[in-house]
Formats: C-alpha cells, sequence, structure tokens
C-alpha cells in the first residue's frame, strides 16, 4: 500500500526580491506556509508510513532558522524567493527524512489588494467588515534580547475594518493597503513600535484622519493571533 504523507507548518519571516520589482525589491515581510510531502509503503505494524512527529521533528531545525528570520541572510538562501525557500528546505531534508519527495512553499497572503465582505459575527461581537492583507517586515526593538519578535521579521498582515458607511470605506482601504504594503513598518511615522495592539490604534487613527471613523479594527499577524481594536 503506497501512500503520500503531507505535514504543514508555518512561519514568519522577512525578505527581499533583489531580482523583483520595484514593490518587491523594499524590505517586507511574509506569512509562509510549508508543505513537506513524503511517499513510500505502508509496512508498519502500527499501520502508518511514518509517525507524523517524525516530519515535525526532521523539519524543526530548518523552522528554528526561518522562523521570524530575516531569510537573505541565511546561508544558501540566493535571492531568498519562494523557489529559493522550497530548494533550501529540500537540500536539508533529503537524507534526514526517508520518503521525502517535495516541499511547496506559499504565502498566505493575498499579495494583492482583495477586499472581502465579512458578515456581522455575533459570537466574537464582531460588526460586518472587509477584510484585506498585506506583506511587510518588522522588528519590536522594545522586547528583551532573546525574543523571536525583537529579530528583523515580516508578516502577511489580515486586516478587518467595519464602519458605518461600507462604500465609502473600501477606496479608503485600498490607501491604506498601499501605504503598508511591502514596506518595514518601523520605518513609517507611529510604527516604530508595530505590535498588533500599536498597529490596530494607527490604522484607526490613520482612517479618522481620512474623514472615516471605524466601527473596529482587527489586526491578524498569524494564522493563530490576532488583536480586535473598538476605538478609545
Amino acid at each position: 500500500m503506497q501512500v503520500r504523507l503531507i505535514k504543514s507548518f508555518h512561519f514568519e519571516a522577512a525578505h527581499w526580491n533583489p531580482v523583483g520589482g520595484e514593490k518587491q525589491r523594499r524590505l517586507h515581510g511574509h506569512s509562509y506556509r510549508v508543505d513537506i510531502l513524503v511517499t513510500g509503503n505502508v509496512e508498519s505494524p502500527c499501520g502508518w508510513l511514518l509517525d507524523f512527529a517524525e516530519i515535525r521533528t526532521a523539519f524543526d531545525p530548518c523552522r528554528h532558522m526561518l522562523d521570524h528570520a530575516f531569510l537573505n541572510e541565511l546561508p544558501g538562501m540566493g535571492n531568498a524567493r519562494l523557489p529559493d525557500v522550497r530548494q533550501w528546505i529540500l537540500n536539508r531534508l533529503i537524507g534526514v527524512l526517508p520518503g521525502t519527495v517535495d516541499v511547496q512553499v506559499g504565502i498566505v497572503g493575498d499579495c494583492a489588494f482583495l477586499p472581502r465582505r465579512l458578515a456581522a459575527d455575533s459570537r466574537l461581537a464582531l460588526p460586518e467588515r472587509i477584510r484585506f492583507s498585506f506583506e511587510a517586515a518588522q522588528e519590536l526593538p522594545q522586547l528583551p534580547e532573546g525574543h523571536p519578535c525583537r529579530r528583523l521579521h515580516g508578516h502577511s498582515y489580515r486586516v478587518e475594518v467595519g464602519g458605518t458607511d461600507m462604500a465609502t470605506l473600501e477606496p479608503l482601504l485600498k490607501k491604506l493597503y498601499e501605504t503598508l504594503d511591502h514596506r518595514h513598518l518601523n520605518e513609517i511615522k507611529g510604527l516604530e513600535h508595530a505590535t498588533s495592539e500599536r498597529l490596530s490604534e494607527w490604522i484607526w487613527k490613520w482612517l479618522v484622519g481620512s474623514g472615516v471613523t471605524p466601527t473596529v479594527v482587527v489586526v491578524q499577524e498569524t494564522e493563530t493571533a490576532r488583536c480586535v481594536y473598538y476605538g478609545e
């Protein structure tokens, strides 16, 4: 019985693409997803090809180097594009994880302004809102030495904004996207310490300064962490 196993991981990192377009050549960051594909025959009496924990153990050294890192500084990473990251990981798994046949690397964000309307969510006390994503780098120098977020890294930020006039709100969010996307947030005035909490407040004030008062701002940095801000 031959099967293929797929184990997925996420990491947050900064990079710049020296051979890309103007936007890609700026320092920015992403939330990345890695799918590791392992193929083989099921021969174990346990009824599996291998324990999924074995895939995690094999990938952990790579993940520790990639997560909350500046990819261009990693030895052997090349231009730090998706094919470069894929090959970098693959080179380190072949021979370490038997049956590895491929590694797929993708970006969690849209890499474009693709707004989507979200219905009100009574469970989380969230009104109707518009969601979009942007790609940016950041670092938190206010944190103690050794904290991973103190290092230069990046996220595919997912932002949700609610307002009383959704038709007026969407064009403003496009301008907001252009202000934040493919940037190093610490270089933007007011975002020198760009936690999700401070970014939520900054977006709120930016919208108010643009003539619209939001009802809620949600900033999601990773698959499992987000901040909800209702204003002062």
